[in-house]
């Protein structure tokens, strides 16, 4: 806003739009308060010493640095893609302000020769975050720097952009007791082997390694973080899953990972629940929490993947190899308890010539609470509209059913008790190529209702002894669904003297909603019709 005529008008064009500046005044009045600053930006100004008049002496240089530092409350400093090849230069320019908290020198080239401890100690005691990346700084170039706690609350360090890939010496001791962020993105690692410096700093916490062309996690001997808590690996070349495998020797204490644009994400079909179910631990995977219900369903879903690699194992050295490449496979088991097939191999292998009993039967099939055979449920599917031999009265002939026609036409799959309805239809529309707004899924029950022989308008019940008669004998003949069309199946039974009754099996259909299939099917083992729903119908 203007004031007066003489004053020179704020208004500014910005897309071709006149606006106005309000309040800038007062901005720039305390960015001219040079004692006032706490963030101060000096990038890219090709700034090479702190102080250059040769013809003074060094009580003049002394005196005109406490001048220039009078007053000052700097917390964040930024020197970024300036000159400086000296770090004395630095040390000098930080050595009087005693509230910096942040130093960025990103670009510079460095030739590291620091002064005393005593004088760095002073400079760089209170600096709490310091920026070093595309610094063309190697490993002794580092030890030079951190050697003799020059950096004693240094908390987060970024070496990004440097040539970190090669050997550190064996001897390079970091002294960094407070670091625990380290940023090394893009630092041409391929393995985790030139870390080792790292893994005595007991208060790192979060390790970011991104974008660097890491193929392996693995390091001999094995490297361990043990306090490590967050690690990025996003960009990285990891190609699968497996590559995993060594973050819990690795990084025991991992709670956080990130694999985002790694070849890993697309080697398996559910990348996140097989990365769940590999690293334990785990709360946040790519910035997403995992509750414990999810945790479960991963590790049980990662059972699943495994078990049909030990039943076509042969050998206990092939089981061996199998348990190396899953080392979280004794766990889950003891965790979830072992597969039921599993269990019935091993004893098929190791029965003698005594036969079992009644008593070692019931014994397996006995599950923990909430073990895996506990929590899953066998499901037999079959798409309608199939006429099976069972669904056509006897008097009339049976049709022929071609046997790999019945096959493609009947699925077996076990499925967890938690599973709803909507994920139970995704898996069922990939069995049968269907969409999962046509699919319709009928529960078929093992229970039969009787109703009258006669016309629904006739009101004559019969209430003799002979309706119990027919029940009983009709459970012995309870079959599939019923013809094409129907809804229910009916059956026709009578006595000897001819008396019959009509017999309809009670079915339930599951309509989509987020009810867990367990609550739909009593028992371990259920028989649901597939049917493909005409959506005119609906309309």
């Amino acid at each position: 806003m203007s004031k007066g005529g003489n004053e020179r008008s704020s208004t500014i064009v910005i897309s071709g739009k006149e606006v106005d500046e309000v309040g800038f005044d007062v901005i720039s009045r305390r960015q001219a308060t040079w004692s006032a600053l706490t963030i101060v930006s000096l990038d890219g100004l090709r700034i090479k010493n702190l102080y250059d008049n040769p013809s003074s002496t060094q009580q003049d240089y002394e005196e005109a640095l406490r001048a220039l530092y009078s007053g000052l409350k700097w917390e964040e400093l930024d020197l970024s893609r300036n000159l400086f090849a000296d770090w004395d230069e630095i040390t000098r320019i930080c050595r009087y302000l005693k509230d910096l908290k942040v130093l960025k020198l990103n670009g510079n080239r460095f030739r590291i020769t620091p002064l005393s401890q005593g004088e760095s100690i002073q400079a760089f005691g209170q600096l709490a975050e310091l920026s070093l990346a595309n610094c063309a700084v190697g490993w002794d170039n580092i030890r030079t720097l951190c050697i003799q706690r020059r950096f004693p609350n240094l908390q987060s360090v970024c070496l990004a952009l440097n040539p970190l890939n090669e050997l550190a010496s064996p001897f390079l001791d970091l002294q960094l007791p407070n670091l625990t962020i380290l940023d090394l993105t893009s630092c041409n690692l391929s393995t985790l082997q030139p870390l080792s410096p790292l893994t005595h700093l007991l208060s790192l916490s979060t390790l970011n390694l991104r974008s660097n062309p890491l193929t392996t996690l693995s390091t001999r001997p094995p490297l361990m973080f043990p306090h490590l808590r967050a690690i990025d690996l996003t960009s990285t070349d990891l190609p699968t899953i497996s590559s995993l495998i060594p973050i819990p020797i690795t990084f025991p204490e991992l709670s956080s990972l990130k694999t985002s644009h790694a070849p890993l994400t697309t080697s398996h079909p559910s990348p996140r629940l097989i990365t769940i179910g590999r690293v334990p631990g785990l709360t946040m995977l790519n910035n997403t929490p995992i509750p414990p219900h999810e945790r479960q369903n991963a590790e049980l879903y990662y059972l699943s993947t495994i078990t049909p690699l030990f039943l076509a194992a042969k050998t206990d050295e092939e089981e061996k190899e199998i348990v190396k490449d899953h080392p979280q496979w004794l766990h889950l088991c003891k965790k979830h308890g072992e597969p039921e097939s599993i269990t019935q191999k091993r004893n098929a292998r190791n029965a003698t010539s005594r036969p079992e009993s009644d008593e070692d039967n019931e014994e397996t099939k006995s599950y923990p609470p909430h073990s895996l055979g506990a929590n899953l449920i066998t499901i037999t599917f079959h798409y309608h509209p199939p006429i099976s031999a069972s669904d056509v009265p006897p008097t009339q002939p049976q049709p022929t059913q071609d046997p790999k026609r019945q096959q493609k036409q009947q699925h077996i799959r076990s499925i967890p008790t938690q599973t709803d309805i909507y994920r139970l239809k995704a898996l069922v529309g990939r069995l049968y190529a269907l969409p999962s707004l046509e699919t319709k899924l009928v529960l078929e029950t093992d229970e039969w209702d009787p109703v009258p022989a006669t016309k629904p308008q006739d009101d004559d019940w019969s209430c003799s002894e002979d309706d119990d008669t027919g029940s009983e004998s009709d459970d012995e003949g309870s079959g599939h669904v019923g013809l094409q069309g129907r809804k229910k199946q009916k059956k026709t039974k009578g006595d000897e003297e001819g008396k019959g009754e009509n017999w309809i099996r009670r079915e339930v259909e599951l309509v989509d909603s987020t009810r867990p299939v367990g609550s739909w099917i009593q028992g371990s083992e259920a028989s649901v019709r597939v049917e493909k729903r005409d959506l005119r119908l609906l309309r």
